[in-house]
């Protein structure tokens, strides 16, 4: 049996100072996904990379845009990094990916990913699912994004909380810009997705369309246009999230400022 302290070490090391693991076969939803990236895996390590409260409070996007970029990376190296250590150990493992590279074949459409992080987050005790629908951590509340592997490894798995960090402040159903928050979990994924991917491909794929539609004399001027400047910052980048509002506003994590 792999040690569970080991791993967290390595992936602290990496950036990622919450780390957890669950049984593969108890993310039953993603049974089929998991089978396809590494049959017979037994284990689900799942790591968290916090962000900076900073640069997600901050008025201007693009500082937490950079941040999630800066974060996810981090979360991507631990992810490798605990890979390749289990692999040195005999074992077989895969880091899958927590952002992009995604499914993008029917019927998903880039929607959804190969392991439900979230899901296995909670499973794995690392924390609990708060009324935005993110999962909450103790030290760093929703300011997270997480990663893991898959591995054949045996490794003892954490236990759920018996409760959730979450406060119930609904702070983060008061804060959302659009509404799409309701409690209780609940979110309007239509309403959430205009805003936090409003830079995502429903506005590169209507660019296209309009400049395709256009007249010769108007696609210059659309070229370089604010929409036209922003998706090549955004395939550049790979980051397209444009609202961090529910993890900004949420008090579990925050450090007080005195």
């Amino acid at each position: 049996m792999v040690s569970l302290s080991e791993l967290a070490e390595i992936a602290r090391s990496c950036g990622a100072p919450l780390c957890g693991a669950a049984r593969a076969g108890g993310l039953s939803a993603d049974r089929e996904d998991i089978e396809r990236i590494l049959p017979g895996a037994l284990s689900v390590v799942v790591l968290a990379a916090p962000h900076s409260r900073s640069a997600l409070e901050s008025r201007d996007v693009q500082a937490a845009q950079y941040d999630t970029i800066h974060v996810y990376g981090e979360a991507a190296r631990a992810s490798h990094a605990l890979a390749r250590w289990l692999e040195r150990k005999g074992h077989r493992a895969v880091a899958v990916p927590a952002f992009i590279p995604i499914d993008m074949s029917p019927p998903k459409h880039g929607m959804k990913g190969a392991v439900d992080w979230r899901d296995a987050g909670a499973m794995a005790g690392i924390g609990g699912y708060g009324e935005s629908g993110l999962l909450v951590t103790q030290r760093f509340g929703p300011a997270v994004r997480l990663g893991g592997v898959l591995t054949d490894a045996v490794i003892a798995p954490g236990d759920p909380l018996p409760g959730t960090p979450c406060t119930r402040c609904n702070r983060c159903v008061e804060a959302c810009p659009t509404g799409a928050l309701s409690g209780g979990g609940m979110v309007d994924k239509k309403k959430c997705g205009e805003m936090i991917f409003s830079g995502g491909y429903r506005a590169w794929r209507k660019f296209l369309l309009d400049l395709i539609e256009a007249p010769p004399e108007k696609r210059r001027e659309m070229t370089a246009s604010q929409i036209s400047l922003e998706l090549w910052q955004n395939f550049m980048t790979g980051n397209y999230y444009y609202c961090f509002a529910c993890q900004a506003a949420c008090p579990v994590g925050r450090v007080s400022r005195a």
